[in-house]
């Protein structure tokens, strides 16, 4: 498995159990890491995978520092970092990725990972929750709309409907 570093970060992780009980660990100093699986934090010993498919919430709990709350079931993570906008664009990727009510902009998330250089049919149905042919299903449109090329590369009309859906939010 192949992860790039994000960002520098502290970070805690809160369990809650069936019970109500919360266990709280410490805030660690480490890493941010991305790959095509998820979001990974480590603290130099211990590695902690974050799958994208299973986040339910990303929100901002604190302005100064920033901090985002990322939660995925029975955990809630806690997350600092030195530079607050890389954790803003982090949350502004993530958020169409997450199932709400009015359900998730498959299209415009396909587009994110591919802007992202993630482009393998089987890893973008992992992160989009669908089916192999429904991603191929996807890729045809958004090459009929004009947003990826023939090449495969997201084009300026893809950013631009990228753009068009942070704006929305």
């Amino acid at each position: 498995m192949k992860a790039k570093k994000y960002e520098n970060v502290e970070f805690v992780i809160n369990h809650s159990g069936d019970d109500s009980m919360k266990l709280s660990l410490v805030w660690k100093k480490g890493g941010l890491y991305l790959s095509l699986s998820g979001l990974f934090l480590t603290d130099g010993s211990t590695w902690y995978e974050l799958p994208v498919k299973d986040l339910e919430t990303i929100s901002v709990v604190n302005d100064e520092p920033l901090k985002l709350r990322l939660k995925i079931p029975s955990l809630e993570i806690l997350v600092s970092g030195q530079r607050a906008e890389r954790l803003l664009a982090l949350r502004h990727f993530l958020l169409p990725s997450i199932s709400d009510e009015g359900g998730i902009d498959k299209l415009n998330s396909l587009l994110r990972f591919r802007a992202l250089g993630i482009c393998e049919v089987e890893v973008l149905s992992k992160l989009l929750n669908v089916n192999a042919q429904k991603i191929e299903e996807i890729i045809s449109v958004a090459k009929e709309k004009g947003y990826i090329s023939r090449e495969g590369e997201v084009t300026e009309l893809g950013n631009s409907q990228i753009a068009a859906k942070e704006d929305v939010k």
